[in-house]
């Protein structure tokens, strides 16, 4: 039966527990016997019902130490026996796939039965970096591997079920992995072509997706500018529109059609951009699964 040895470690502010010192029994054991290790654990964050860790496993083949986090609910009030099985039940049999793809790599559910023989619960992952911190900074490239991320997790079967800045992760190399999968329930995606950054916002078929799109902040922005005199929601900046428009501008000036040629340079290259994605040929939005 494999099993975790956890060295000391500081406990959360303010908290007077210890982390346990024995050993910490694998869920759903694998056949051989094997033990692993983590040292240097430090503190990443701390919430009322989980406590997350970075430190170095020590694999029983490997001489070199992986960088991990260990997601605990051993400080809670409350624990989650059933939601952290449900977790790694979904990362080691129904997405196992993706592992190392759009989810990290899964070391095991290791378990802690204390003295009043409640079971605390220590997931262990590859770390893989730190949450979203400035969206506004995201490229086009890295919203659509997140958009992707997603959506193949949704063709497993599958949504996420929390999405949330804190709940993707970059890499050092820039690529995105979704974590916290304690919420994932099945799911039939209703998502029938690839979603397109900067493509005005529509009903995809998927409220998760819609979710996610939304997050990455992937669709064209809702208002567009006349710099210094109005601010228009796209979807009125239309062809044929013209006299309504104008007639949004009339506090602006007693003569609103001085602003004609402005707005017609507006309209044109809003109706440009959907022209753009109209023509994007088919192919281009296939969803090719990895």
């Amino acid at each position: 039966m494999a099993s975790l040895r956890l060295s000391p470690a500081p406990s959360p502010y303010g908290c007077r527990k210890s982390l346990p010192i024995s050993k910490l029994q694998r869920y759903e054991p694998e056949d051989e016997s094997q033990e692993y290790s983590i040292c240097d654990l430090k503190v990443r964050v701390s919430h009322k019902d989980t406590t997350v860790y970075r430190g170095l496993l020590t694999l029983p083949d490997s001489e070199e130490p992986v960088a991990v986090v260990v997601k605990t609910d051993f400080f809670a009030e409350t624990l989650r026996r059933k939601a952290f099985e449900h977790e790694v039940d979904m990362y080691e049999i129904h997405l196992w796939e993706l592992q190392d793809k759009a989810i990290p790599h899964c070391y095991g559910l290791f378990q802690y039965k204390g003295e009043d023989a409640k079971v605390s619960s220590f997931l262990v992952l590859r770390d893989c970096g730190d949450p979203i911190v400035e969206p506004r900074n995201l490229t086009s490239s890295f919203k659509s591997k997140v958009i992707n991320a997603v959506y193949y997790i949704h063709f497993l079967g599958f949504t996420h079920g929390d999405l949330s800045y804190d709940n993707i992760i970059i890499n050092k190399d820039g690529s995105p992995f979704i974590i916290d999968l304690e919420f994932a329930k099945p799911h039939v995606c209703g998502l029938k072509e690839r979603l397109l950054i900067g493509e005005e916002s529509r009903d995809v078929g998927c409220t998760e997706m819609m979710q996610c799109a939304a997050l990455m902040r992937a669709w064209a922005d809702v208002y567009v500018k006349l710099e210094g005199v109005y601010t228009f929601y796209r979807t009125d900046l239309r062809r044929g529109n013209m006299d309504y428009l104008l007639s949004l501008l009339t506090h602006c000036h007693d003569d609103p059609t001085v602003y004609r040629p402005y707005v017609e340079e507006l309209v044109e290259q809003v109706e440009a951009e959907r022209e753009f994605y109209r023509n994007i040929p088919p192919e281009k939005r296939v969803i090719a699964v990895e």
